[in-house]
């Protein structure tokens, strides 16, 4: 299973990897429109983004080997409220869509996607408050 690694706090990386978080999840937001399954997915990588800028604002990175999604996952869900365990739940069900959508056949209903953009923009709110609680 892959772990994380320490390095150096960098607020600039962290700050950056929020930015385009939020600009993955508003760029899900107008893809609905058109595509239930890139939206889901453009939203699945919003919520991974930030969760990246919140390891990274602990001082940890994932190590690039297989299972690293999970590990930034779990170590979300390690750090923030853990009143949004039914968030991490459908996190992990996006993390295990995209897959199935990504390499074999998978339907992403429209509804699900939408679900999965509102999700995002949820979880980006709850990460946005804990980075600010570490680096104000």
């Amino acid at each position: 299973m892959a772990t994380s690694k320490p390095q150096p706090v960098n607020p600039q990386q962290v700050n950056q990897f929020l930015a385009d978080a939020w600009k993955k999840a508003a760029s899900a937001r107008k893809i609905l429109l058109i595509d239930a399954e890139t939206a889901y997915q453009t939203a699945y990588q919003a919520m991974l983004k930030a969760s990246l800028a919140l390891m990274f604002s602990h001082g940890q990175r994932p190590r690039q080997q297989l299972g690293h999604h999970v590990v930034i996952i779990e170590f979300a869900q390690k750090h923030l409220d853990p009143a949004l365990a039914p968030t991490f739940a459908l996190f992990d069900r996006m993390r295990r869509k995209r897959n199935e959508s990504f390499y074999d056949i998978a339907m992403v209903s429209e509804t699900e996607a939408r679900e999965a953009v509102q999700t995002a923009e949820d979880y980006l709110q709850a990460v946005t408050a804990g980075i600010r609680a570490l680096l104000p």
